[in-house]
């Protein structure tokens, strides 16, 4: 049931306890109410990475956020992880990569080259070669080359127009054993060994999926690959497409969807809404549906915030935004507690109830 609404939200992070909100150019504490950091500047991103909270300004200078004082990063802060501090910088006219210890300061190591980070843990660090779209793997966090995979190798695939294009790095979705699975343009998901860098498996046919449109050049394949998520369960990756639901087991290396047709018209609701992330427990997914205005008679269409159960397929609750909307903000989850930003910059909290979802 939905127990709280928060006005001027520019973005939220959640840790612990602790509700940050970034309104303006000031980042506060909700529940104590106590403002947390101010700037000269307009802020735009609030988010909790690894565990750290940290904010940008409208000029890319990131703060990192600890308790009741900050730090000030520099630009182009990525990310924390551990005590380890990472920035990108430009050396000698170069961009390099920059690993250091956060408390001493200490240059751990550094990487040359322009390259975005899409996952690490504590032995490895894998990340998106800009210049010829690989993917390559350095040991974190002294910097050490071990290996490159090149998506040319890949060869081309035909895009909806009928023209060629080579294959890019969508997006990390998560690690999975001793493989990373990377999501990548033409419907393509790759199984890469994350200790060698040779392609285990790859996953694009899905035989019965998808339309006709466009001569049928996206028919029989995975939906847009950016859209899948490693489930909390961390066996099978899952994308809500439309009126469908798509998996792959990682276990079987088997491809699969069904049709949730049924389950959408209950609701009057067309389909769910396109999504890179979901926020879930384990019996439910969170997400964005959207109404089926014809049905309704309506000249716009309303959105809801849904709890679609894993199990059962059914949608078990949803919540209807009145005379607002959202844009691409994820929900987060956090206990017992659900949050969806809305286009309106309106923060809606959630509470689950015992008896229901």
């Amino acid at each position: 049931m939905l127990v709280k609404i928060i006005k001027k939200v520019n973005s939220y992070a959640l840790k612990d306890k602790y509700l940050y909100i970034s309104s303006g150019r000031r980042v506060y504490e909700y529940n104590s109410g106590l403002n947390i950091f101010k700037s000269e500047e307009d802020l735009q991103d609030l988010s909790n990475i690894k565990n750290n909270i940290f904010v940008n300004d409208i000029y890319g200078r990131g703060f990192i956020i600890e308790e009741l004082n900050y730090k000030f990063l520099g630009e182009f802060i990525k990310i924390t992880y551990q005590h380890y501090l990472i920035l990108s910088k430009i050396e000698e006219n170069r961009k390099v990569t920059i690993f250091k210890n956060q408390k001493t300061n200490e240059v751990l190591g550094k990487i040359k080259g322009s390259s975005t980070i899409f996952y690490l843990n504590l032995k490895y660090f894998f990340s998106k070669n800009l210049k010829d779209d690989s993917i390559e793997s350095f040991m974190f966090p002294s910097g050490k080359y071990l290996w490159q995979f090149k998506l040319e190798t890949l060869g081309k695939f035909e895009d909806r127009d009928g023209n060629l294009q080579n294959y890019e790095v969508l997006k990390f979705i998560g690690a999975w054993q001793n493989s990373i699975v990377v999501a990548c343009s033409g419907q393509l998901v790759l199984d890469i060994s994350s200790k060698t860098g040779e392609l285990n498996r790859k996953w694009q046919a899905l035989p019965g999926y998808g339309s006709s449109a466009f001569q049928g050049r996206l028919q029989h394949k995975l939906p847009s690959t950016d859209g899948f998520q490693l489930d909390i369960s961390k066996s099978y990756l899952y994308h809500l497409a439309g009126a469908y639901l798509v998996t792959i087991d990682l276990v079987t290396g088997k491809a699969n969807y069904q049709t949730l047709k049924n389950t959408l018209e209950e609701h009057v609701f067309s389909g769910f809404r396109w999504s890179t992330g979901y926020a879930e427990d384990e019996n439910h997914i969170y997400t964005i549906a959207e109404m089926n205005r014809m049905e309704l008679g309506l000249d716009y269409t309303p959105q809801c915030i849904v709890a679609f159960n894993k199990k059962t397929l059914k949608i078990d609750w949803h919540y209807r935004f009145e005379g607002d909307w959202v844009k691409m903000d994820i929900p987060q989850r956090s206990t017992n507690k659900l949050y969806q930003l809305s286009g309106d910059n309106t923060l809606y909290i959630f509470e689950k109830e015992e008896k229901s979802v």
